[in-house]
């Protein structure tokens, strides 16, 4: 039997990655939710501190180690979010995903997820993220500031289109059928 995908959601902080990510883990028999928080809070060190990205790439390769390469999750889709964008540093943490994939023989899907820029500020603002516990981005003025000069990094689709979802008048569960749909038409999901 094949390994199951890897489904990596990037977009931009506030967008509902991990909202999206969370029901689409409901819909998908034999799956794994990996919040990027799960991997950036644990480094304790500030991000302007020299080893402050050794120490989020040791998380990552963790996680990948637990859950992408480990037999034990291998009938499981692993769901990750993230939120890289097109710099140097934004494409090379992408392609760790994609790397970890392939290395594992698994098929990796990327999902992109937009949002009208203020629908994404009131999320990234609500009562429930400021009240979350994680070091989630909930200053709208930085946001706004990521937006207006940076774009999310995306795989070049090749001859398959790419899953991109608008979130702007969509429900959580909404989206999670677009993706499932998504990798179903790929034959990634059973029907």
């Amino acid at each position: 039997m094949a390994a199951a995908p890897i489904i990596w959601i990037n977009a931009f902080p506030g967008t509902g990655k991990f909202t999206v990510a969370k029901v689409l883990g409901t819909l998908i028999p034999k799956s794994v939710v990996i919040d990027n928080h799960q991997l950036i809070d644990p480094v304790t060190l500030s991000r302007d501190h020299p080893c402050y990205q050794t120490e989020r790439k040791k998380e990552r390769e963790k996680a990948f180690n637990e859950y992408v390469f480990n037999p034990r999750w291998a009938e499981h889709t692993i769901i990750f979010t993230d939120s890289q964008t097109t710099d140097l540093l934004g494409e090379a943490v992408a392609r760790e995903y994609q790397a970890a994939a392939e290395a594992a023989k698994r098929p990796f899907t990327p999902v992109y997820l937009t949002c009208d820029c203020e629908v994404n500020i009131t999320r990234a603002t609500s009562h429930e993220r400021l009240q979350g516990g994680t070091t989630k981005l909930t200053d709208a003025k930085i946001i706004r500031d990521i937006r207006s000069r940076c774009k999310i990094f995306r795989f070049e689709a090749g001859d398959r289109q790419p899953c991109s979802i608008d979130t702007t008048t969509l429900t959580p569960a909404d989206a999670a059928s677009k993706i499932i749909e998504y990798c179903q038409g790929l034959g990634l999901l059973k029907s």
